[in-house]
This record gives structure tokens, sequence and C-alpha cells, in this order.
């Protein structure tokens, strides 16, 4: 994650445009220079000290105060003078960590002065503690004050010092490091990761039901269902799907589909397997025929004329209103259900495939046709899946996840990983995998009773997978429970989030902040590929109620399988003396916690992430606004 390095490359691009309007300001004296813009101050570590020259600044307020030059009595030969009230000067401070620093300023002011030292942020300043100057009776008598703490977060940071009385020569400012034993630190012990986390592991099917560890269902939407009779479609039936077993209260992968593949020898058209509307069919026409053209007496198939233009142009409307909504159902593209709409709609189940008529196939014209339409409904925080990675038309883009049919220890599956971890394609989109139904048993042993599955889903990163019927295989294998090594791999799949180590501090300066960083690795082996929302709080540890929640200019997407991240906030509640308080952190789907008019049909444990470490969770409910409470990680006691 880059979040703090975004952060200060716009800082320092906001020194330098700020500089650059100075310029002119800083040359008013013969006998005063404008410094070369003076780098980032790197602070020093425990117990050592650094000296930082008062002509050194980044920044100053408009009206400036003028750098003296050739004074034998400072050090360096130069100071900061004629500086006078309300005028400023900024340093911009590499912290290489949360630490206690002892200040003091040596400086000379005939009648003395006060000055606040300010920790700014954008437009926002927070005071942190006030110097006072002496009096030492001419402009070339320097003294240094009593050492005043403050405490600063890692970063780089931009410190103000102002002065609010009357003149003062400022020579240099003194950092000395606190010891290390002031920042309270804790390091929760490490898991193999919760049972259940939203948008990963092994998902249920439309058919099933009592999967309580199943975050997220697949269902197919129907087209004949959907729009059964040309213009007029019920987005009632859409919601009913939804409502079904395998994807009630769950996040959702969802797949339009049109034809499947007809495994009857002579049924009508029209029968079960077929599921596009009959008024598309009277359209457009379909191919039927032997399975084999070389054996006229194999079975019947059939499939879609594919590539007629009025077939194409049916099928982007009917995508492009599953996005956006019609009647109850208000689109896949806003619904708060919605993992991933797969590409669907061409080829037998929607797998872009008519095996083993493959002269049946819709060409690359018709499968940029549709997969543009997918790809051009995309929000920001949206994706798609494709079927097969060496697909000509399926170019590696942000938004485009891919997923396999036949996620089994053959050929089939073994290649499809290969290609994934070659090109790390989940690095633009969340991979799947689906087991099918008519697979021998005997792969099942090899996958879920040894190591073999772990590796075929770490080799190709997946991030959710339908496995077989859940229940049969619970009887058949011991490898399902929770400590065996069904339950291991549902863990392992995709994103997986740990803290390694929580420290704190409770500010010995006058600002009243507590200061929390939280180091966070993710040992999954996929991204979390949604932008959720990512917060640290300050507890109430009798009620578990937020006195303050911080949100974190964090994107979890950025923290990709085996990397890290420190994210870190500073609160400005008041602590009560008489109460303790705990650190949560919270990450959380977006608007999960606002009021609404309506609750998501959703369970509240899946909108919000746990960490693969042994803590106390407050677990998650929606309240009578409809809005998440709850789902904190509780990260450690704050102690002062």
């Amino acid at each position: 994650m880059r979040t703090s390095a975004n952060q200060t490359r716009v800082r320092r691009l906001s020194n330098l445009i700020r500089n650059s309007l100075l310029g002119a300001v800083l040359l008013v004296a013969s006998n005063s220079a404008q410094p070369a813009l003076a780098e980032t101050q790197v602070l020093p570590t425990p117990g050592k000290r650094i000296r930082i020259e008062g002509e050194s600044f980044t920044a100053t307020s408009q009206n400036a105060p003028i750098i003296e030059t050739n004074n034998a009595k400072c050090s360096g030969g130069s100071n900061v003078g004629y500086f006078w009230n309300n005028m400023h000067i900024d340093f911009d401070l590499n912290v290489p960590r949360l630490l206690n620093y002892h200040i003091s300023i040596h400086a000379a002011s005939r009648l003395g002065t006060t000055i606040e030292v300010l920790l700014v942020d954008g437009s926002n300043e927070t005071k942190l503690d006030t110097i006072t100057i002496p009096k030492t009776a001419n402009w070339r008598s320097y003294r240094s004050t009593v050492n005043q703490t403050i405490t600063l977060p890692a970063g780089t940071q931009t410190l103000r010092f102002k002065n609010v009385g009357e003149g003062v020569n400022v020579d240099f400012i003194r950092f000395l490091a606190g010891a290390a034993s002031d920042v309270k630190v804790n390091q929760p012990i490490a898991n193999a990761g919760p049972d259940i986390n939203p948008l990963k592991g092994f998902g249920s099917s439309w058919w099933r039901d009592g999967e309580d560890h199943a975050s997220v269902g697949f269902q197919y939407i129907e087209w004949r269902r959907f729009e059964p009779e040309d213009d007029q479609f019920d987005g009632a039936y859409v919601e009913d799907v939804l409502d079904r077993h395998g994807s009630r209260n769950r996040h959702v992968i969802v797949q339009f589909v049109l034809d499947w593949d007809d495994w009857g020898a002579s049924e009508p058209v029209g029968d079960s397997h077929y599921k596009g509307p009959q008024w598309l069919l009277d359209l457009v026409g379909e191919n039927r025929g032997p399975a084999d053209p070389t054996k006229p007496d194999s079975r019947i198939t059939r499939a879609t004329r594919y590539d007629d233009p009025l077939f194409i142009a049916e099928a982007v409307e009917a995508i492009d209103k599953l996005y956006k909504g019609t009647g109850v159902f208000k689109g896949f593209k806003n619904d708060p259900r919605t993992f991933v709409f797969q590409v669907g709609v061409l080829g037998h189940f929607g797998e872009w495939h008519t095996f083993p008529r493959n002269d049946w196939s819709p060409s690359d014209t018709t499968k940029m046709s549709i997969l543009g339409t997918y790809l051009s409904n995309l929000g920001p925080d949206d994706f798609t899946q494709i079927r097969y990675p060496d697909e000509p038309v399926a170019v590696p883009m942000r938004g485009l996840g891919y997923t396999n049919g036949s996620a089994t220890p053959t050929p089939h599956g073994i290649e499809f990983g290969e290609m994934i971890n070659a090109g790390q394609l989940w690095m633009n989109g969340p991979i799947g995998g689906e087991w099918p139904p008519n697979v021998e048993n005997n792969y099942w042993n090899d996958f879920f009773m040894t190591s073999n599955g772990k590796a075929f889903l770490e080799r190709g990163g997946y991030s959710t997978m339908t496995p077989p019927e859940f229940k049969e295989m619970a009887a058949k294998f011991t490898g399902w429970t929770p400590n065996g090594l069904f339950m291991d791999m549902h863990r392992r799949m995709g994103y997986n989030f740990q803290t390694s180590g929580v420290r704190h501090i409770v500010a010995r300066d006058k600002s009243g902040l507590t200061h929390v960083e939280v180091d966070l690795h993710n040992v999954g082996i996929a991204p979390f590929y949604k932008n959720w929302l990512v917060q640290l709080a300050i507890l109430d540890a009798e009620t578990g109620e937020a006195v303050d929640e911080l949100d974190l200019d964090a994107d979890v997407r950025e923290l990709g399988p085996s990397e890290s991240t420190t994210l870190s906030a500073s609160s400005s509640a008041l602590l009560d003396p008489a109460k303790n308080y705990r650190i949560g952190l919270r990450i959380s789907q977006p608007r999960a916690d606002e009021p609404k008019s309506t609750v998501w049909n959703i369970k509240p444990r899946h909108t919000y992430v746990e960490l693969a470490n042994d803590i106390d969770v407050i677990g998650g409910a929606w309240d009578a606004n409809n809005a998440l409470q709850g789902g904190w990680n509780i990260l450690g006691d704050i102690q002062r």
C-alpha cells in the first residue's frame, strides 16, 4: 500500500508551489538571501539528537521573516531574523517512528516572545505546545529554551513554528528523541484466520443451503425469465433469484445465460435446457444437429446463432438493463450484494463454448461486442470475469478477472492456474472457480485430502470457488471439519489480513492526541479487490462504543499477496482518566455504517473483515437505522 508515500508527494508538491510564490518575498534585503529549497530533515532515533538550522525551513507565511547572513554569533553564520508577530516558518520532517521528541529553540529576543508549535496537515493545524522565548536584552544574545515534549507520528510531517508575540531571531531548533519505551506496543498472536470473511473462500451454488462458511453465492440469471417478452423486463425475477438458498443474505457472483448444453437426444425446442426467451429464438433461430457431424446418430445438440446482428443488439440491451436495473431490481452496478457479474450469454452455460460443435462458436467480433458491453458498465469498484485466459479478446485490464469452469486437478484446471500465475492475472480482477457436479469422486480425495488442492488454489490465486455438494462431501471426508484441510483451504483463498504489531502513544504535549499505528499484512494469495472503508477507533472498554472513529486514507486493494503496510491515525478525543479505552480496527463495506431507508439484504458479518489474529471482535449488527454497528477488531488497550 502506498498511501503514506502519496501523501508525502502531495505535501512536497504543495511546498514547492508555496515556495515558488514566496520567492519574491524572501529577497527583501541586501544582507539576506533566499535559501535553496531545503530538503526534508530526518529526525533521530531514540536517545539521539539533531540540530536543525532555522534558515533550513521549507516554507513561510506570506509575510515572511528574513534570513540574515554573515552573523558570526549564529550556528552556520545565519539565522531567521525580523521574525515578527503572526509570521511562521515550516519544516518538513521525516519522522522514522512514532515517538516523543524533546525540543528547544536557540533564539534571541530583545523583549521575549511566545512561539506556538503546530502540526500541519493541509489546511489543518493542531497545536502541540507553546514555547516561551525569554528576554535576551539584545538581538545577538542567543539562549536555548528549556526542553518541552511533543509527540510526532511516523512519516513525513510538517511542523510549523508560529510567532504570536514580539520579534525574535531564531538560530536553530534542537530535537532529542525520547525513549522507545514511551510507545506502547501490542503484538497480537497470529492464527490461520476466521472461518468466514467476505468476498472469499468456498462459496455456495443456487441449489444449496445451510453452508454457513460461505460468504459468496453463485446464481444464473435466465434470459427467458428476465425478458419474457421483447422489451418487457422483470426485475422481481432477479430479486427472487438473489433470495434463493445459495445467495440469500450473501454477496453474489451472477452469470447471464441463454443456452445450456442439450443433453437430450431429441427433446423439442424450448425445453428446460434452453434458457432463452421464445421471441428471441423466433427472431434469430438456432443451429441444431448431431453433436458429432461425422456420426449422424449421435446425440442432438444446438446453439443460438450468436453472430446474428439482431442477437448482439438484443444481448447488449439485456446486459445493460441488468446493470442499470428495472422495477424493484436496482441493477447489479448499484447493488451492495454484487461481487462479480460474469461475462455470459454466449455458448453453453454462458461459458463461451459450444463443445463439441466448435463450428457454432461465436466469432471474436461477437465476443468483443459482448465483453465490451460488460466492461463499459463497470463502475470504479466493479468486476467481471471471463472464462479463458487464452481468449484473444481477454486482454488483461482493470476490472477483468477470470473464472475456471472446471477447477479440478485435471490438465485443464492445472493449465488454467499456470496461465493465471504466469501473467499474474489476479492483479486486475478476482479469480474464481467451479467444481463441476459430474467430476469423478476420485478427484475429491486428491484435492480435499492432500496438499495438492491447496497448491492448486495458490497457483491460480483463487479468491472464490464453488465446491462439490457440501453435505455429500462432509459425509465422505473428515477434512471438511473446522480444523481440517477443507477449512484450511477455505481460509487460505483470497486475501487474509493479519497484524503483527500495534503501537500507540497518548501525547505528552498539549494536543490531547492519541496516535495509533497498525502493521497490516496480507498473508493470503490474492488482493482484497474492493475499495472498502478502513477505520481506526478509540472504543470505550466497558460499552464497546466508539468515542472517536477515524477514516483512513488507505486503499486495501493495493495490499497484494505477501505485502505489508502501516496504518496510522491520530485521535483528538479527550480520554476520561476514570475510564478505560481500547483500539479498534474496522475494514467495512462502504456505506454499511450509514443510516439507510431499508436494510441491505446481506448478513452484517459479510460487511466487515476479521483479522487472522487471536483477538476479540465486536460482532456486527444492523441497528434501528439500518446502519452497521460493531465489526471492530480489538487490537489492545490504551495505556497512558
